[in-house]
């Protein structure tokens, strides 16, 4: 047995049923009324880990941190780590999305293990299962980041003497991963939704400002009239409105709009206005008029761009319905809201005229590295730029004859 000076935990060995040999590692939290000590108990596989521990125990006592909670699974330490630790350094959003993945993707098969009893092998065998039932890399590897946060902060406050996600790998995507994203639009495909578009109230100026801009679809719905200097033919992206679902203690759902702020400081930037916007905007303007003396004492002036009838602002869910019902009646493919934004990069950079440094500024990206890594492959003119550039600083093969061939070889032997 090995016990630090100053009552500061005892270390000893023992066995599991499998006769495995692990350390325990016990330490003080308190006393109870009759004097007796509380203590809480955490297993370590190794002696060198059992200290470690014991050091992150004492210090999570002395910051008051330490409980005797070793009975706390996968579920409940999860939910309580996301409202009281989470919410306190993320966005509430954000907060809600890991609820949300916790709730879907991990409870379901981890939910009910005790957290102190976690192993690599779970987590492993966690992942394949969501592999198996047919989740993308991309969901798998957002689940397990979750997790991580969470077993990361248990190892942290001495819950956990180690940190199981850690000896295991994320996924790799493959070709054949579901995926929502669809094939942008085409120059005819564009032509004739703008075309449509300017019959159609709901639609109009929305689809201009996203075709003519590039905008994500929450910085369009997050417009407002404050953001728009039309007589200067410019506007400014200053945010994004979301959906925001927010947790109940009882697990049920409420869902808000909620106007952000840009994530960075390269989303945050001004754009000028074409004439082809400029001309949709008036006519926005115009429709925005009739509204208000329709409504008349209903009217809620939101100072949004976009809003419903009664001037509030529009929620993504509700926007994507209308354009799903306008795409349909007007016989173009559906492609996502966010597809538009691609359509539009796609259509600038296959032009030719448009380098990918301006594109990459103009959408708002932190680093033209995104941009490359999400545009380049799909211009076929980089590489066909690249082949003529190769092409013009090899050395030429002209005027060199081939090798003589073996006469023998070519006419056979006859001897």
């Amino acid at each position: 047995m090995s016990k630090a000076s100053n009552g500061s935990g005892s270390i000893f060995p023992a066995k599991r049923k499998d006769g495995t040999l692990v350390y325990k590692v016990q330490v003080k939290i308190g006393t109870r009324p009759d004097g007796t000590p509380i203590r809480t108990t955490r297993t370590a596989a190794t002696m060198k880990e059992a200290k470690e521990l014991r050091v992150r125990l004492v210090n999570a006592r002395l910051d008051g941190r330490l409980t005797t909670i070793s009975a706390e699974t996968v579920r409940t330490y999860g939910l309580e780590w996301v409202r009281t630790v989470a919410t306190q350094r993320v966005r509430e959003s954000t907060a809600s999305d890991y609820e949300a993945r916790l709730r879907r993707d991990i409870c379901p098969w981890l939910g009910e293990v005790r957290l102190v009893e976690l192993t690599p092998v779970h987590v492993d065998r966690w992942i394949g299962s969501l592999r198996a039932s047919g989740k993308s890399a991309s969901t798998v590897n957002g689940a397990r980041r979750v997790l991580n946060m969470i077993c990361k902060h248990a190892w942290r406050t001495g819950v956990i003497p180690s940190n199981p996600v850690m000896a295991t790998d994320p996924v790799k995507s493959r070709a054949s991963d579901p995926t929502r994203v669809r094939p942008p639009w085409s120059m005819e495909e564009v032509s004739k939704v703008l075309d449509a578009a300017t019959s159609n109230r709901d639609m109009d100026a929305f689809l201009h400002v996203m075709l003519h801009t590039g905008m994500r679809p929450g910085e369009a719905l997050a417009l407002r009239w404050e953001d728009l200097d039309l007589q200067a033919r410019r506007l400014r992206v200053t945010g994004t409105l979301k959906e925001e679902r927010r947790f109940l203690p009882d697990g049920q759902t409420v869902v808000r709009l909620v106007r952000n702020e840009p994530k960075t400081a390269s989303s945050r930037r001004p754009l000028p206005v074409s004439d082809a916007l400029f001309e949709a905007l008036e006519r926005h303007l115009m429709h925005r008029s009739v509204l208000q003396m329709t409504e008349g004492p209903g009217w809620q002036d939101s100072g949004y761009v976009f809003t419903t009838s009664r001037g509030t602002p529009i929620s993504m869910s509700n926007h994507r319905r209308k354009f799903k019902k306008f795409l349909q009646e007007i016989g173009v493919r559906y492609i996502r809201l966010h597809d538009i934004r691609h359509t539009v990069a796609l259509l600038a950079l296959n032009d030719g005229n448009v380098p990918i440094e301006k594109a990459s500024q103009a959408l708002g990206h932190t680093r033209i590295d995104t941009t490359k890594q999400i545009y380049a492959g799909h211009v076929p003119q980089y590489n066909e730029d690249f082949i003529a550039g190769i092409s013009s600083v090899l050395p030429s093969a002209r005027g060199l004859q081939p090798p003589q061939a073996d006469q023998d070889h070519v006419h056979g032997s006859h001897g």
